[in-house]
């Protein structure tokens, strides 16, 4: 075992974060190394401690989909590799899939996805049939492209909570996207009071450890209320989809350093950290429905599986003995619950 490594799990677990040194170099162990393994045990056990072995659900659905101007080599809906229509979700359609996703009280936000290009009106009018079905206690998020600073405050006095937003790895390169105006984006939205959660992603095998540091650890400066990391999966067709992807060990590995690196700054009585988007795991789920980016299928649950159901099968597997629900309550995760919920 790596004495260097050793010593920098100990600097943790004495409430001191690391320095983006010191991550890349955790992240220099190949992914089945005794260290890679040992700092993936440490940060889920940190992770488990802070939630009380809670596992949360969220769910996005794709509500505007079509051929996209932002053309990113990674997405099914880019408009330079596309084949796909353009598609507006009808507002019966959208009350039906918010119905059945909060059918059983333990989905805590929905998250409203268009592609970059898209009417703002039929976004705002998704926006307040969703806040009109939902259940008060379910937070209504949405994941779009850039915004200006009006139109997150309607978005905000529609009932918008919260939003996703990200410079993504490579973005202006591998997208038709200036970084700035992502930037601007988020600032537009924080200054709407919406919070703004974000995701170091999609991670290839063509990006250093540093590359992959430095942007979360500069997401978390710039004021973002939470950071995860995900993956690029390979879509047949888009630009990318041949050029490879990280395996599931080394992703969690990455997530294991990123959730270390700023462990105790949120609150020095748990190891709650700046991460805690939903896509890089450690007991917080999404479940897609509809039109999903990396899905070459139209309807996302119908080709993953990732549904409400799949992610209740997904945290009671990873070991999760409670859930969390909207109205911040808890209920045991066993198979009583599975089978009530109808998710075996």
């Amino acid at each position: 075992m790596d004495d260097a490594a050793v010593s920098l799990l100990r600097k943790v677990s004495e409430r001191k974060p690391l320095t983006e040194d010191e991550c890349v170099y955790l992240l220099g162990f190949p992914e089945d190394s005794p260290e890679a393994d040992m700092t993936v045990c440490f940060a889920d056990r940190l992770s488990r401690i802070a939630n009380d072995n809670t596992g949360e659900i969220g769910a996005q659905i794709g509500i505007i989909t079509g051929p996209c101007i932002a053309d990113c080599g990674f997405c099914k809906y880019a408009v330079g590799t596309t084949d796909a229509d353009d598609f507006v979700m009808s507002d019966d359609t959208l009350r039906d899939y918010i119905g059945r996703i909060t059918e059983h009280g333990d989905v805590t936000v929905i998250s409203l996805m268009t592609i970059h290009s898209f009417d703002f009106e039929d976004l705002l009018g998704a926006v307040r049939v969703a806040r009109e079905e939902a259940p008060e206690d379910v937070v209504i998020a949405v994941n779009t492209g850039d915004l200006t600073r009006q139109q997150c405050i309607s978005l905000r006095n529609a009932g918008v909570g919260r939003a996703y937003h990200a410079i993504r790895l490579g973005e202006g390169d591998v997208t038709r996207l200036n970084p700035f105006d992502r930037l601007e984006t988020v600032r537009n939205l924080m200054s709407a009071s919406i919070g703004v959660v974000t995701c170091t992603e999609p991670v290839g095998p063509e990006d250093s450890a540093r590359e992959i540091v430095r942007s979360y650890l500069g997401s978390e400066k710039e004021g973002f209320i939470h950071g995860s990391v995900a993956k690029r999966v390979p879509v047949p067709g888009t630009r990318m989809g041949g050029c490879g992807e990280v395996s599931d060990r080394r992703l969690m590995h990455i997530a294991s350093v990123l959730l270390l690196s700023t462990a105790w700054k949120a609150d020095v009585s748990a190891p709650v950290g700046y991460y805690g988007g939903f896509y890089g795991g450690f007991g917080k789920v999404y479940a897609e429905y509809a039109g999903n980016p990396r899905d070459p299928k139209d309807y996302s649950e119908k080709s993953e599986g990732r549904t409400v159901g799949w992610a209740r099968r997904k945290l009671f597997e990873d070991g999760y003995s409670k859930i969390r629900k909207a109205d911040g309550s808890t209920v045991p995760l066993d198979r009583d619950y599975l089978r009530m919920t109808g998710s075996l």
